[in-house]
Parts: C-alpha cells; sequence; structure tokens
C-alpha cells in the first residue's frame, strides 16, 4: 500500500487545491467499475447486479431507463466522447486487427437505450440518426454510429474550440491505456498527461464561461479507507474535532434506488439472470445469505469506497473542500435538476431513481455572488505541466509498474 505525493501527481494536486473537491465522495456500488458505471447512467441502479453483466454474467444488454433517455426526453442535447476502442486503440491509425477493433470503448454500449446511437451494422445501409463506421475510419463500415451522440475524443476538442459542446457531456476514460487502472502496465501519469489535456483545453476554450466538469474515479482500488462506507459507520475512524464539526453520516443517501436486492439465482445457483447474479457460495458474497446485511438491508446496506474528484468550474468556490456526504449520482441529480426539473413524470419527479433523488444538492461548491455573470475562476488559473515518465529531469522519470515491481 503507498500514495503518490504532490510531486508525483502535481497536476492533480494544483488542481485539486485550487478548485472544489468533496471528502465525502463515494461510488455508489460496493463492487468494481463497470457496476458503478451502470449506476452512475441509470442514477443508482443495476436491478440487483453486482458483477459485470457482460463478462461475468453472459447476459444481454439491460433494458434500464438512463439519464441519456431522460435527457432526450426533454429535448436536452448531450454527447459521449470515447477515448479508446475497443481494441485498445487511442488512434484509429492504430487499429490492425480488423473491423471490430475501430468500435467505441463505451459502457454505455451494456445497456439497450444506446442501440439507436451505436450497434453492429447487420443489414446495411445504416438508419438515420446512425451512419456507417468509414465516418471515422472504418472503410467496412462495420457498425452504425450517431456522431452526434457517440464520437472519439478528438470531436471533444474540436467542439470545444468551436463552442459547440452539447449541454451534457461524459467522456470515457481510456481502458487499459491511460485510466490509471491497476495492472494495466502503465504509468499512471500517463492518465494524470490525459486529463491535463482535456482539462487546459476546457479551460482555455469558450465554453469555459458557464460550465461545470467533474472529474472523478469509477470506484476504489480496495478496502484502504479508515472512512467506512456503512450508515451509522461514516465517522468511526474521523478525528474527533473533525466530527465535533461536521457530524455527518451517509445514511441519507445510502438508500435502496428501486426493489431489488442482491440476490442467487433460483435454479441453478451462479446462473446469473436479469436482476441476480450471486452465486450462493457460503461466506463469499455479501448478501447470498440470509445473515448478511445486503439480504437485509440491499444496496442500502453500503456504499462503494470513498473517491477523489473535483469540481472545476469559473463558479467554484477557491481551495473548497464540501463535507456533505454525495455518490457519483449526485451529478446526474445535478443535471436532472439543471435541464429537466419537474416536468418529467416518474414515481421520483425528475429523477431516475430513489438513489439519486436523496443525493444533496451539488450548489453548494460554487460561488454565484457575483450576479451568476462571473465567478472566482472568470479567469483560469495556469496549471504546472505534468510530470512525464519520460524526462529524466521529471519526478516521474522510470516510475514503478506492475511489471517492474518486485516481490
Amino acid at each position: 500500500m503507498g500514495y503518490y505525493d504532490q510531486g508525483y501527481l502535481n497536476y492533480y494536486y494544483y488542481m485539486a487545491s485550487q478548485f472544489a473537491l468533496s471528502d465525502r465522495w463515494f461510488s455508489p456500488v460496493a463492487s468494481k467499475t463497470i457496476d458503478n458505471r451502470i449506476a452512475v447512467f441509470t442514477g443508482g441502479t443495476t436491478q440487483g447486479l453486482t458483477k459485470d453483466p457482460g463478462s461475468n454474467d453472459k447476459l444481454p444488454q439491460l433494458t434500464i431507463d438512463t439519464i441519456f433517455q431522460e435527457l432526450d426526453q426533454a429535448n436536452v442535447s448531450w454527447k459521449i466522447y470515447y477515448t479508446v476502442t475497443q481494441g485498445a486503440c487511442l488512434d484509429e491509425d492504430d487499429c490492425t486487427g480488423g473491423p471490430s477493433q475501430l468500435y467505441p470503448a463505451t459502457n454505455f454500449s451494456i445497456l439497450s437505450y444506446s442501440y439507436r446511437y451505436l450497434h453492429e451494422n447487420k443489414t446495411p445501409p445504416c438508419a438515420a440518426p446512425t451512419v456507417g463506421s468509414s465516418a471515422i475510419g472504418d472503410t467496412t463500415n462495420s457498425f452504425c454510429i450517431d456522431l452526434d451522440h457517440i464520437a472519439p475524443i478528438s470531436q471533444y476538442y474540436t467542439d470545444l474550440a468551436n463552442g459547440t459542446l452539447p449541454s451534457f457531456v461524459f467522456i470515457e476514460a481510456g481502458y487499459g491505456q491511460n485510466d490509471e487502472h491497476p495492472g494495466s502496465g502503465g504509468s499512471i501519469l500517463a492518465g494524470q498527461t490525459e486529463m491535463s489535456k482535456i482539462l487546459d483545453a476546457f479551460m482555455t476554450s469558450p465554453e469555459w464561461k458557464d460550465s461545470v466538469f467533474f472529474f472523478a474515479y469509477d470506484e476504489g482500488g480496495g478496502p484502504y479507507d479508515h472512512v467506512p462506507p456503512v450508515p451509522g459507520s461514516t465517522n468511526k475512524y474521523t478525528d474527533a474535532s473533525q466530527v465535533a464539526n461536521y457530524p455527518i453520516d451517509i445514511s441519507s443517501i445510502a438508500v435502496n434506488p428501486d426493489q431489488y436486492n442482491p440476490c442467487v439465482p433460483p435454479t441453478p445457483p451462479g446462473t446469473a439472470t436479469t436482476h441476480c447474479d450471486l452465486t450462493g457460495a457460503a461466506n463469499t458474497e455479501p448478501g447470498a445469505t440470509p445473515g448478511d446485511a445486503a439480504y437485509v438491508n440491499g444496496f442500502a446496506a453500503q456504499l462503494g469506497f470513498r473517491l477523489p474528484n473535483m469540481v472545476i468550474s469559473p463558479f467554484t468556490q477557491r481551495h473548497f473542500v464540501n463535507h456533505i456526504p454525495m455518490d457519483h449520482t449526485a451529478v446526474i441529480q445535478f443535471v436532472e435538476n439543471r435541464f429537466i426539473g419537474d416536468s418529467f413524470t416518474k414515481p421520483y419527479p425528475a429523477h431516475l431513481t430513489a438513489r439519486d433523488a436523496a443525493q444533496p444538492n451539488l450548489l453548494g461548491f460554487f460561488d454565484f455572488t457575483d450576479n451568476g455573470d462571473t465567478g472566482p475562476w472568470a479567469t483560469p488559473p495556469t496549471p504546472p505541466t505534468p510530470v512525464s515518465p519520460s524526462d529524466p529531469s521529471s519526478p516521474g522519470y522510470n516510475t514503478c509498474t506492475p511489471a517492474n515491481m518486485g516481490p
């Protein structure tokens, strides 16, 4: 167990200290990347699943309402920018292993609603609003894509420069390339460098004046944190003076998003269904036996672990730390409140589930005292150049990676 200091992750430390962050920001699900990504898109639910519905469960696309569906129904523009393709290519020229190599790597594809914007080209020609994938370098047109909603990261920079970003943007990580994922074999510095390009371009673009960028990680790398993501226990290992100042607990946001709890498929055990994918093996999976908290309280029994995050905007409070508990779906609530309001009729008006409905209002991160026209960072700061693993004078030179670490 170790950590990276401000000399190593210099860009991240600088941005976090200048803008705003939270010390009680959790992932929605005590599981891995895929589940938390699904929970973000759906306002907090995987509808009972705790594993990867594709590679682990072998399930088809999930039919769950998403934030993108909400935005479409409210006629609000949105776009997903993908960083890498399914062939692990950061650039189209790098993909030489066949047409499927160029297929966008986005977890949106796990959800059935994505099909109208991205799918294999089984019966040419592609139907509007999609076009053949030759538009992004695949000469075989092996898939269909709506470039107004799914586009490569290169288009993000074009849209920034032209001032044509949609109302809501989601940027997919560079899976296995520059996503800072343990075990990928790469340096964490590649992710910092990628994010510096994305954020620097954002801060110097025409879009800066009235936008906000939420930066966070899907989930934690392991159970190392001293802040238990369990209702009634959040302050258990926190300094007493801090607890006196901020007597907070996650009970307000640790709510079941819907009626689906983690469960074992009826027969045979371990064969996943749409809402159940626990194996039932004794003492191996929370929720598999009646004595487990997850069995009794469902997904409200525990959130995922705390995560680093940043809130970057001209209206962000300077050098600010928010202590109010929240998970990723607070961003979804923020988008719903801003663009949809009460016009969307569901069991939770303007919200997808009980989980995003329970989140705090994120306006506490901001300072609108100047009549809302400008903010504390109307002129953005100038961040440092990120340290580099290829520069001998940099703190990141010859960095340790999983490949060269000893026993």
